[in-house]
């Protein structure tokens, strides 16, 4: 795969149907949203630092391998171990929004078990796909990645137009949640 493969599929794994998702969820909380994102971004500069330190200092690479350091071959074997099945989840999880919203796009109404099926069909594809080699990954992590940020680009640019700031302060906390009940529904 080529560098810029790799760093797509590093954009799209990132991304996940979060990317996909957040709008309706931050909706759901105002705008008092905003502050979230900037704990948000803090916290995610201190861990990407941590981890930069630690692979400075590290001759093993990842998680595992820094946990090692400080709890042995268990360390490395947990923290690989959660790493693996956090993964095992996401990945459900993310298959599960590609069939909702395929649902949606297409206008069907599925059961709970057709949309299981449907879910695990699209994991196989995706299974079955990466059989194919590392080049056939890279191409449709290509694709996926664009078709992410293609329309929230798309509907970044144009919202701007129906942009109201009236309307963003009056929806700055609709429940009128506490602060931090409201900052921490949308991190």
């Amino acid at each position: 795969m080529s560098v810029f493969e790799l760093t797509l599929l590093t954009a799209i794994n990132m991304m996940g149907s979060g990317i996909v998702m957040l709008p309706t969820t931050l909706a759901e909380v105002g705008t008092i949203s905003i502050l979230s994102w900037l704990v948000t971004a803090v916290g995610s500069l201190c861990l990407a630092y941590a981890f930069a330190k630690c692979g400075m200092f590290s001759k093993r690479p990842g998680m595992g391998g820094y946990s090692e350091y400080a709890f042995g071959k268990s360390g490395n074997f947990m923290a690989n171990y959660t790493y693996g099945v956090s993964l095992l989840f996401a990945n459900i999880a993310i298959a599960i929004t590609c069939v909702g919203y395929g649902a949606s796009f297409f206008e069907v109404e599925l059961s709970p078990i057709q949309v299981c099926i449907a879910t695990i069909v699209v994991l196989w594809v995706c299974t079955a796909s990466s059989f194919l080699g590392a080049s056939i990954t890279g191409k449709l992590s290509a694709v996926a990645v664009w078709c992410v940020i293609i329309p929230v680009l798309i509907l970044s640019v144009i919202g701007w137009f129906w942009f109201d700031p009236d309307l963003y302060v009056a929806s700055w906390n609709p429940h009128n949640q506490p602060f931090f009940t409201a900052v921490g529904a949308s991190i």
